[in-house]
């Protein structure tokens, strides 16, 4: 079958993806391929649609978002009450894309996890975090007793936040695991994103806010921006546009009642002309 000629997003982001699906292809056997980086910096965007060209399908990506709540039962074998009252075992999502997998061995398959962080995550792998290291040995599941290999063919990509503070208890034992690429704000996706509707102006404007907070913060920029440019996804026009995200979103994740302003936000106030409803270029 021959595959369409992927869509073009932009210079900056079609890179991004590019990168993702070759560290999925060279490591994607051992590792979870991990993108790492503050809310709106492209992961989940960039994730789904590297899934999709590593898959070659999108019917052979599954994708699930890990929470507080989320258990092993889930993710890999539980048990249930069925229709008659009795208790059997049930396959987790992992299970049922890994039996998939060895079915249809020369296709690949990928699990998309969002958030990865949020749950415990060595309690929700489970034996996992050893078996998807070293596919050759077979581990037994924990109710149906069964062998299982996690197959050649799956690949795990994740997504998760590292200013959390849900990801500062992922262990070494995982760390070890993750294959991780970085994802700070950029504002070359950001102009992939924006510039066919924004005038040059504007632009330069909002790529001058990241620049000029990252000046001021170098080394904690990547992991403590409380934003990325996928913020602006929604706007369409400078006005009223760029004041109403100010006023609906941006200032809420500055100041808070009761909680210090974070640390950038006098660099970011200064940098966001748009606070003022009245604003005019000078």
């Amino acid at each position: 079958m021959t595959l369409p000629t992927p869509a073009t997003h932009g210079q900056a982001t079609d890179a991004r993806i590019a990168e993702v699906v070759a560290t999925c292809k060279r490591y994607g056997k051992s590792s979870i391929i991990a993108l790492a980086g503050v809310p709106g910096t492209g992961k989940s965007h960039v994730g789904r649609i590297a899934s999709q060209r590593v898959a070659g399908d999108p019917l052979r990506v599954r994708e699930v978002q890990f929470h507080q709540s989320t258990t092993y039962e889930e993710f890999v074998e539980g048990l249930r009450i069925d229709a008659s009252g009795a208790i059997v075992q049930e396959p987790g999502l992992f299970l049922e894309w890994n039996d998939l997998a060895w079915d249809n061995p020369e296709l690949s398959w990928v699990l998309l996890i969002e958030e990865l962080s949020r749950a415990n995550v060595s309690a929700v792998l489970g034996e996992l975090m050893t078996f998807i290291e070293d596919r050759s040995r077979p581990f037994t599941s924990t109710y149906s007793r069964r062998p299982i290999r996690v197959a050649p063919n799956l690949i795990f990509l994740a997504t998760y936040n590292p200013s959390d503070r849900s990801a500062l208890d992922i262990d070494n034992a995982l760390l070890r695991r993750l294959r991780v690429i970085n994802f700070p704000a950029d504002s070359g996706q950001l102009s992939d994103m924006l510039g066919p509707r924004l005038p040059v102006a504007v632009m330069t404007r909002l790529a001058a806010l990241f620049s000029s907070v990252e000046r001021q913060h170098p080394e904690d920029f990547q992991d403590m921006m409380p934003f990325g440019h996928g913020i602006f996804a929604e706007v369409q026009q400078e006005r009223p546009d760029l004041h109403e995200l100010w006023r609906e979103r941006i200032r809420h994740m500055l100041r808070r009642p009761l909680v210090q302003p974070h640390p950038f936000t006098d660099a970011i106030e200064a940098a966001y002309p748009w606070r003022d409803a009245e604003y005019s270029e000078p």
